[in-house]
């Protein structure tokens, strides 16, 4: 657990009673298959360049569940040209929650802070990742095959997009490159969970309640 999601933790805590981790479901292989998404979940992985017969799903619990909300902060690494790529399903015309389009523009004007976090070791590419992607391009080259990890986590990160859908739980993603009002100020999130004590508190939960339908 990073430092940012320790942070956001402890600030929930201070507005919320009911913070777990672990009791909310998330999608698996078999649940996809069983579905209706299955055939789009299929191309988004092809799309990504995935080399596999079937789609790799090998998901890990929530950031954080408050409320019965599954709650995920995306931090730099989720925001480059493959996440972008996901972004363009079809799928995400059944969740008008979603911030999308705020997605989208993140993906495109903030990649380079994704490079600069996620251009070396493990967090460009590893073996296992590389099975489900191919063989990784030299550090910060997007020809061929590219960043097999960074492939991975968009997938991943598109495949839990879907539990709404499949589940009827609501999950709610926040960004870093969010912006939220504090005493009448714009203030990143970023800005916000680098901070330990309790400033932001109120508003992150007031943000986390305008993205779920559970406080329609």
């Amino acid at each position: 657990m990073g430092k940012m999601e320790k942070n956001l933790i402890s600030k929930l805590e201070k507005v919320s009673k009911n913070i777990s981790s672990g009791t909310l479901p998330y999608p698996t292989l078999d649940v996809i298959q069983n579905s209706t998404f299955y055939e789009e979940v299929k191309n988004v992985y092809k799309n990504l360049g995935g080399i596999l017969s079937e789609i790799p799903i090998n998901l890990r619990k929530w950031d954080i569940e408050i409320d019965g909300i599954a709650f995920e902060l995306d931090e730099q690494l989720h925001f480059n040209r493959y996440r972008n790529i996901t972004l363009q399903s079809n799928i995400y015309e059944q969740l008008p929650k979603f911030p999308l389009s705020s997605y989208v523009t993140y993906c495109k004007y903030y990649e380079e802070a994704c490079i600069s976090a996620g251009s070396y070791g493990g967090k460009w590419s590893n073996d296992s990742c590389e099975k489900q992607f191919g063989k990784a391009s030299s550090l910060k080259n997007f020809n061929g095959v590219g960043a097999p990890r960074w492939k991975q986590r968009a997938f991943y990160d598109f495949v839990k997009d879907l539990t709404n859908l499949l589940f009827n739980i609501p999950l709610v993603r926040i960004s870093i490159h969010d912006v939220i009002i504090i005493n009448n100020n714009k203030i990143p999130v970023k800005e916000v969970v680098e901070n330990s004590g309790s400033y932001g508190s109120l508003e992150l939960y007031e943000l986390i309640k305008e993205r779920t339908q559970l406080f329609d």
